[in-house]
């Protein structure tokens, strides 16, 4: 961080924090942190340029599921098209860390791939959560561990087979 800081100018970087296992483990981890969103001064960046800055600076990011035109489609449509996202298991191999069964994935956030501006984000950003995701008996950072990388783990194999 101390290296990269200076170099941002107003770029501002969001992403996920995947260093500690919470509800959901992710047995296909690559790294701890996904760059979602970047930010400078009052305008989000585009989609594209997300991707752009990030791979400049080294950073992954999140996965991308689908990307569609959703203008012309009812709210109906809209709600299943995104149930159906989230019914499907996790890119990173998610399973329940109590169980170790395989579950689907956490949730998904739904963002217009053009920029706009910090004062249009609530028009513009949705954050899907699947219903009964935290099922944590007492709150994560008394019993936290890290998470594993894919490396790490024993059924890891550097040649894919």
């Amino acid at each position: 961080w101390s290296r990269l800081k200076n170099d941002l100018g107003d770029l501002e970087f969001f992403g996920e924090n995947l260093y500690a296992v919470h509800s959901i483990e992710y047995m296909q981890l690559e790294h701890y942190y996904y760059v979602f969103a970047a930010r400078i001064k009052n305008q989000w960046l585009s989609w594209e340029e997300v991707t752009f800055y990030a791979s400049l600076f080294d950073l992954p990011t999140v996965p991308v599921l689908k990307l569609d035109m959703v203008k012309d489609l009812t709210e109906l449509e809209l709600r299943r098209l995104v149930e159906n996202l989230a019914m499907q298991s996790s890119i990173f191999g998610s399973v329940d860390p109590k169980t170790e069964e395989a579950c689907t994935m956490e949730g998904l956030v739904c963002r217009n791939a053009d920029a706009y501006t910090l004062s249009e984000f609530q028009h513009n950003v949705f954050k899907y959560v699947r219903k009964g995701h935290v099922q944590t008996d007492e709150h994560w950072t008394k019993s936290w561990r890290r998470a594993k990388m894919i490396w790490e783990r024993r059924d890891y194999s550097w040649n894919g087979q």
